[in-house]
């Protein structure tokens, strides 16, 4: 980075603007085409210009008045393909460049092939040294490239013909690429939020580290807050430029230069990223679509380790195909790959498998869940949700992304570019949507949304057991509120646990009856002789009014088995007939509604009444009193000061 005056973004980004890479075979002209096109030499290492040769990827760029054509060069020779890859990885346009004297050659077939693998549908084709040929030997050479292209199924745009000697075609091929920027169509599925995929790192003195990359999408000024990938450091984007420009914003399809605060050189390197925080998250499982992958000469084994390349990310992993199959390729296939170092990467990012010694392209494909959970016999790969995250529509693609995440669903920022979706923003608001229409369901106060079939099946099992233990006993009273969220599921986290208690009844899907869970409409199937049984102990109860029966020979009333009392006594206090004092003290719902009346009745003979006043009124003994004014005061019908008890603010008024 250099000095220079601040542009402002308005202008720059208000031409169209296309990044261009290079393809093709060592010493077919490509870094001399894009020197004559920008004026601008790609060679920037002493190497390179010794050698004659690419060696590292180069950059120019041509500020012409009806576009900014921003230009990526990449290395021919065999060698350096995976840097060819790290530099191809997200251009907007392919010029594949073929000397007109060698004609189609081992590199040219490789970078077309990672041209398609990398999601690119045409290419416009460029023959050079057209100086060193007749027109009949060039025409045979297009036909070639032709060929080669057409097996491949990659359109050809154009195939223009120059000289960089001469000259010959240059001004066509500019104005193609006008034309090509002119008609490049971010349109509104394009990511809003910043990437930068880092293909090149450095140290200023007195400036720090540097960064560049080609930007995917999204827009930067200088102060922003981002995030450094996948070692989720929090950084800051100190000073940007473009062709070392200063900038004071940018955006749009740009190579871009950013000066980042407090950072080491050594901790920001070629294949790390830098990205709007929160979006993007480290990962070493993948669930990928393959377009296309061989084993040349042997079986394709359904396990086998390769180098992955993602961006400007070279890893080597594990892939595991989600079926077997029979020869040495596939094509259309659904795998997992397993990294051995964390990545990041989106919905449908475009990656190429190369074999494990870095020699040659196996295949390539998109990817489909940017964060997955290992395959295993337990958990095989669910198709079909699979198959709507890889081709349903946005809304359908975040329902898919929910249902995977099963109860650990990520942040808006990072369900979107777990679902191809514009921003954060988008994902709230199709997450409203889904909402609306029932098939999400957002716990915890709407800050957990959870796909509603993941509910419905984790229902299942506390709604059956529930159902079954009431089959089981009829006398049982249910399960107390405090203790039905321990009745879910243990997939599901402690902390969501009480949410999705409290989501099942409010579905009705069971009842909350008396502070007490039941089967939703379950009613009691009690025996005659249980209610006969039940009906006397209320009756001693009430005969006993507030010099309750003893507990014991409440039970000793319900005869044998032992346990039956007990259940009657509970099934009682659930159905609301019964209020526990104390351990061993019940009145019955009459006797406690009663002492509102007693104790306004107390009131109004003074300020206040004591347990001796409140003893002799209800005709009763110390012993079940004392319990009692406990109790009145803790429901709030009364509130104690010294030995005095005054109205609590639970008392009903009169009438």
């Amino acid at each position: 980075m250099t000095d220079q005056q601040t542009a402002s973004a308005t202008d720059a980004d208000a031409r169209p603007c296309i990044l261009i890479g290079t393809a093709g075979h060592i010493d077919h002209g490509k870094s001399r085409l894009v020197q004559a096109l920008t004026g601008h030499d790609p060679d920037r290492l002493p190497e390179e210009k010794a050698r004659g040769m690419t060696i590292e990827l180069g950059f120019a760029h041509a500020a012409l008045p009806e576009a900014d054509l921003w230009f990526v060069d990449v290395p021919g020779h065999e060698r350096f393909i995976r840097t060819m890859v790290a530099g191809a990885a997200g251009i907007d346009l392919a010029l594949l460049v073929v000397a007109a004297d060698d004609s189609v050659m081992p590199q040219t077939r490789e970078h077309a092939e990672v041209l398609k693998l990398l999601g690119v549908r045409h290419c416009l084709v460029v023959l050079t040294k057209l100086d060193l040929v007749d027109a009949e030997w060039a025409a045979a050479v297009a036909e070639e490239v032709g060929d080669l292209l057409a097996d491949l199924q990659l359109e050809m745009l154009d195939c223009i013909h120059t000289s960089a000697v001469t000259g010959q075609g240059l001004d066509q091929l500019t104005t193609r690429l006008v034309a090509a920027a002119r008609q490049r169509d971010d349109g509104e599925t394009r990511p809003a939020w910043f990437r930068l995929p880092i293909d090149r790192s450095f140290s200023i003195p007195g400036r720090g580290t540097v960064v560049t990359g080609s930007l995917l999408h999204g827009s930067l000024r200088p102060g922003d807050d981002l995030e450094l990938l996948p070692a989720c450091q929090r950084v800051r984007g100190r000073e940007l430029q473009t062709d070392g420009t200063v900038r004071g914003a940018i955006g749009g399809r740009t190579r871009l230069a950013v000066n980042l605060a407090a950072v080491r050189v050594d901790d920001a390197r070629r294949g790390m990223e830098l990205a709007a925080p929160g979006y993007l998250e480290p990962t070493q499982c993948l669930a990928v679509r393959l377009d296309r992958l061989r084993a040349p000469g042997k079986r394709l084994r359904k396990r086998q380790r390769l180098r992955l390349h993602l961006a400007t990310t070279e890893v080597r992993c594990e892939i595991q195909l989600a079926e077997p199959v029979d020869g040495d390729s596939a094509a259309d296939v659904l795998a997992q790959i397993r990294t051995d170092e964390p990545v990041v990467a989106t919905w449908g990012q475009r990656l190429i498998l190369r074999d494990d010694a870095g020699t040659r392209t196996l295949g390539g494909g998109g990817v489909v869940l940017s964060r997955a959970r290992p395959w295993s016999s337990r958990r095989p790969p669910d198709h079909d949700t699979l198959e709507t995250l890889r081709r349903g529509k946005p809304r359908d693609r975040l329902l898919a992304a929910l249902r995977l995440a099963d109860w650990t669903p990520p942040a808006p920022a990072a369900l979107a570019a777990r679902t191809g979706c514009r921003d954060a923003a988008t994902v709230e608001k199709l997450l409203r949507e889904l909402g609306t229409s029932g098939r999400v369901v957002r716990l915890a106060g709407g800050a957990v949304p959870l796909a509603r079939d993941l509910l419905e099946d984790a229902a299942t099992h506390p709604v059956a057991r529930l159902a079954a233990e009431a089959r089981r006993n009829p006398r049982w009273t249910g399960v107390a509120s405090a203790a039905w969220p321990a009745w879910m599921p243990s997939a599901c986290p402690a902390t969501l646990r009480p949410a999705l208690a409290e989501w099942l009844i409010a579905e009705q899907r069971v009842a909350l009856v008396n502070g007490y869970v039941l089967p939703a409409g379950h009613a009691s199937a009690m025996s005659d002789e249980d209610q006969r049984l039940l009906a006397g102990i209320l009756a001693e109860l009430e005969a006993g009014a507030y010099t309750p029966t003893p507990v014991a020979d409440l039970k000793a009333l319900a005869g044998k088995p032992r346990p039956r009392g007990e259940e009657l006594i509970e099934l009682a206090l659930a159905r609301g007939e019964l209020v526990r004092i104390s351990d061993g003290i019940y009145l019955t719902a009459g006797r406690w509604n009663a002492l509102a009346g007693i104790i306004r009745g107390l009131l109004a003979e003074g300020a206040g009444f004591t347990v001796s006043e409140l003893r002799q009124a209800l005709d009763s003994t110390r012993k079940y009193v004392v319990p009692l004014a406990e109790a009145l005061d803790k429901a709030g019908l009364t509130r104690r000061h010294g030995d005095v008890r005054v109205a609590g603010p639970k008392l009903p008024p009169h009438g």
